[in-house]
């Protein structure tokens, strides 16, 4: 079976966002990714949950975060009939709203550092928040009344902006925002040469001569300000790009490599292992099989 980008209808529309209820008592969602975030709510039954190379399984009820390009698939257990609703939108949605700087880029970390949560249950201290605002908007979806969608995209912002938060708060960023804005704004001729050219080699003394530093210099900064070395981000986004080209079929392992800037196919296994705990092919046979 395959798994492939999946193309939104809403994707170009004024109004970025879809909402779904499926039931099955096999396959929920299918293996696939997008650029787009998502929320889950599980509303009956018991559920197994695939998202990159982990596993949750949960029963109803529940919701699911799931980050922007996460390969991530969802089934029905013991072959009893579960019922899931989605939520699925842009993150161009969001991405207009907020006022200052700070906030746009707390917002791009937070998307960019692609966190996966378990599932929220009943017993989380977001649990009540998220379930009441999520079934606010679901209702508002399937009525399509006048002002419908400023009632869902109010809904989409009280249940974003707790993740968000969580999120700051865990990184620590309330103190040094600004001023971990203004270095990251500084590394982003780097990172952006790294994202379109991360199939080629990449050398540290050009990565640096971007932003007007020595290789040393660069290097001690960019580990500052990002927690990683250079080589381990570059790797880090290689694995990314790779994971969405292993759940499909047409390209062999050694392409993948290849394509996306691996030396070998033994480095590139290597390297992928470290960072997940698994091997490019027991990701693919994960969700073949899933």
């Amino acid at each position: 079976m395959d798994a492939v980008k999946k193309i939104e209808p809403f994707e170009g529309k004024r109004f970025p966002l879809r909402m779904t209820e499926v039931k099955s008592c096999f396959h929920l969602v299918r293996p696939h990714w997008h650029e787009h975030l998502e929320f889950i709510q599980v509303t009956e039954g018991d559920v197994q949950i695939h998202i990159d190379n982990r596993t949750f399984v949960t029963s109803a009820p529940a919701i699911v975060f799931i980050n922007s390009c996460k390969i991530h698939s969802m089934q029905s257990l013991h072959g009893t009939s579960s019922t899931i609703r989605g939520m699925i939108f842009d993150m161009s949605l969001l991405a207009g709203s907020f006022e200052n700087s700070e906030s746009q880029h707390l917002y791009s970390r937070f998307l960019h550092s692609a966190p996966i949560h378990e599932p929220f249950l009943p017993s989380h201290l977001l649990w009540s928040e998220l379930r009441f605002h999520f079934e606010a908007a679901y209702r508002e979806y399937l009525a399509q009344d006048i002002g419908c969608e400023l009632i869902i995209k109010s809904s989409l912002y009280q249940m974003m902006i707790p993740l968000l938060r969580s999120f700051q708060q865990e990184q620590c960023l309330s103190k040094d925002l600004s001023k971990h804005f203004a270095q990251y704004k500084r590394l982003k001729p780097a990172l952006e040469h790294i994202e379109s050219s991360y199939a080629q080699k990449i050398y540290t003394d050009t990565l640096g001569s971007l932003v007007n530093m020595s290789p040393f210099h660069f290097t001690r900064f960019f580990k500052k300000v990002t927690s990683v070395t250079p080589m381990n981000y570059i790797n880090r986004y290689r694995v990314d790009m790779a994971k969405r080209l292993l759940i499909q079929h047409d390209l062999t392992i050694t392409q993948i490599a290849e394509r996306t800037g691996f030396c070998n196919v033994n480095y590139f296994d290597k390297v992928f292992k470290e960072m997940n705990g698994f091997t490019p092919l027991e990701l693919r046979k994960q969700f073949i099989d899933g």
